[in-house]
């Protein structure tokens, strides 16, 4: 309990610090730029949120297209399929072609050439997803598609934003930081003359 109640209060001393006299500038500048990403990261928050919903609008009629558009087929494997198609030959992965022959609604027959698994034989049925014209297709985005497109569009931007704004408040802090050793040593030879160095 000690443990989370220290880290909150190091949470909070990062945007409230306690009162000091020995305080600079620099510590103020650095917790000013603190608030000022902090409310633009608030600020943004809504902005990435609007974004997702826009994909997410954006893709939703594309799902009812593709499902109304698009329907399964059984084909038949006509030949194995050819091994040199692929750029990896020891892939086991749907990375090979192969000829197919499936009939359509109005019985008509169709030929075409489509990824199989390199242990596909002929004769072997495959199950293969055409469009109105009986092309081969990619299979229709699921329902839940352009939910879980705009939930990752959010968190990315979210996450984008915050990366920037650490990236950010790294460089304030490395420039202050180089600032405040020019001090400390400008302060240093004030006090022991300019022929001693400071032991930092």
């Amino acid at each position: 309990m000690s443990t989370r109640t220290d880290a909150v209060r190091r949470a909070v001393g990062l945007f409230v610090p306690r009162h000091s006299e020995l305080r600079r500038n620099s510590d103020r500048a650095e917790v000013t730029a603190r608030w000022v990403l902090l409310i633009v990261g608030l600020l943004f928050l809504p902005v990435a949120l609007t974004v997702g919903s826009e994909v997410t609008a954006r893709l939703a009629p594309q799902v009812t297209i593709q499902q109304a558009e698009r329907h399964q087929v059984t084909a038949e494997v006509l030949a194995a399929p050819d091994l040199r198609t692929s750029a990896r030959p020891d892939t086991v992965s749907e990375d090979f072609r192969a000829p197919v022959r499936w009939t359509a609604a109005d019985g008509t027959s169709h030929v075409a050439v489509v990824r199989v698994p390199a242990s596909a034989e002929p004769g072997e049925a495959r199950t293969l997803w055409v469009d109105r014209a009986d092309r081969p297709a990619p299979a229709p985005m699921s329902p839940t598609s352009p939910a879980a497109q705009g939930a990752l569009t959010t968190v990315f931007l979210v996450l984008a934003d915050l990366v920037l704004s650490l990236l950010l408040l790294a460089g304030l802090r490395w420039v202050l930081d180089r600032a405040r050793l020019r001090a400390w040593d400008a302060a240093w030879r004030r006090f022991t003359g300019p022929d001693h160095e400071s032991t930092r």
